[in-house]
């Protein structure tokens, strides 16, 4: 199958409309609210976080998505309507239910979804009048609602592939910190132009998820407002196989999970962590989350020093089966240790060097199984504690 990279983002697929506006959320006053409508119903799918402290809008919309059907969502950024109680839960349905009066449309088929700090409460009048103006300025606007969801991110994020058969697959992202996805403050929306069914869509999106957005990781903390969702709305009449559908949307997701790494808060370099040799893919994923996500190790990447016996540490510590003294590590594509043996000097002096590319990869043999896994991170920089301890929107 060959996938055509395209332009544009959730618009790209025929069919939907989105919007961005500022609703004075934000004391920068940049864009705050945004709507993603599909002109027709559409089947709809959802990914959410596995963090037991769920936003409002996380819970309402996990249970909508699961009627299969949806007209569309409307956005926030700036407060994460999260740990706010029955009122969070209030303002979370008036959300939908404003958007559903501006777009003359049921509000149970609006999905809601915010992100921004924790704790604090929406300011309804500033939302409602934004979700209005939103309405008001649907078209192909995906751009200036990718930028409408933004919260420490410094570029919109988005994706799209057109299929030979004349379909499409677009999506929008945000994300830079509080970034671990466990799926499943980062948001997906994933739109086609294909007939896909409900639960054809939930099964490919899921194993989407594990693929591309559960498989990145810039600071190891799982947001309580993840959400990743698919319309699929059949404008385009086309009716594609399941595989097709999912190595689209798996083209899409892909490139807006990467998106988010280099995007991370601070961060200088892209990091790919690569386990292989283990006895299943679960101790892989697991070996690479614990490398990923070692502060050690990324502040190691951000000062460009090969300590591998940093990631032989990780790997230790993370409880995986392996041959711990015959562990072989690459860093920047040198191989400083072989067989639980360092090599030497000279190895981590030239691994050194290649770690001042923006690029870099780790790569670790348990040397027990063939099972392998990749993660994607970043180093930890002093930005990225300075943005943290400065945090606002």
């Amino acid at each position: 199958m060959n996938l055509i990279g395209t332009t544009g983002g959730v618009c790209a697929p025929e069919g939907f409309l989105a919007a961005g506006v500022s609703a004075g959320l934000k004391r920068s006053g940049a864009a705050d609210v945004a709507l993603l409508v599909s002109a027709r119903p559409a089947s709809v799918a959802g990914v959410f976080t596995r963090n037991k402290v769920a936003a409002a809008p996380v819970r309402v919309s996990r249970e909508r998505v699961a009627a299969g059907a949806s007209r569309g969502v409307v956005i926030n950024s700036g407060c994460a309507n999260a740990c706010t109680g029955q009122q969070g839960l209030s303002d979370a349905v008036a959300m939908t239910e404003a958007a559903g009066d501006a777009l003359g449309v049921p509000a149970g088929e609006i999905l809601v979804c915010s992100t921004g700090l924790i704790g604090s409460f929406l300011p309804m009048d500033k939302v409602s009048a934004g979700i209005g103006r939103a309405a008001s300025m649907l078209g192909d606007h995906d751009q200036a609602a990718a930028q409408a969801i933004m919260t420490t991110d410094t570029v919109p994020k988005l994706a799209a592939v057109a299929h030979p058969g004349g379909w499409r697959v677009g999506g929008i992202a945000k994300g830079a910190g509080m970034i671990s996805p466990n799926m499943a403050t980062m948001l997906a929306f994933v739109t086609t132009d294909a007939e896909v069914e409900p639960a054809l869509l939930q099964a490919a999106l899921r194993r989407v998820a594990d693929k591309t957005f559960n498989s990145i990781t810039i600071d190891g903390d799982t947001s309580t407002n993840d959400t990743l969702l698919a319309f699929a709305n059949g404008a385009s009449g086309a009716r594609p196989d399941a595989g097709e559908v999912e190595a689209a949307l798996l083209a899409v997701c892909d490139s807006l999970s990467r998106q988010i790494v280099s995007d991370g808060e601070g961060v200088s370099k892209f990091v790919t962590v690569r386990v292989t040799g283990a006895a299943t893919e679960q101790d892989a994923v697991r070996a690479a989350r614990f490398i990923a996500e070692s502060t050690l190790v990324k502040t190691a990447l951000f000062g460009e020093d090969a300590n591998w016996g940093r990631v032989a540490a990780a790997v230790g510590n993370s409880g995986v089966h392996a041959r711990f003294d015959g562990l072989t590590i690459s860093m920047a594509g040198v191989q400083v240790l072989t067989g639980g043996a360092g090599e030497g000097m000279d190895a981590i002096e030239a691994a050194r060097a290649a770690m001042s590319r923006n690029e870099v990869t780790i790569e670790c043999d348990l040397g027990v199984g063939p099972s392998e896994a990749v993660i994607l991170t970043t180093d930890l920089t002093a930005d990225y504690v300075r943005l943290n301890a400065e945090y606002e929107l």
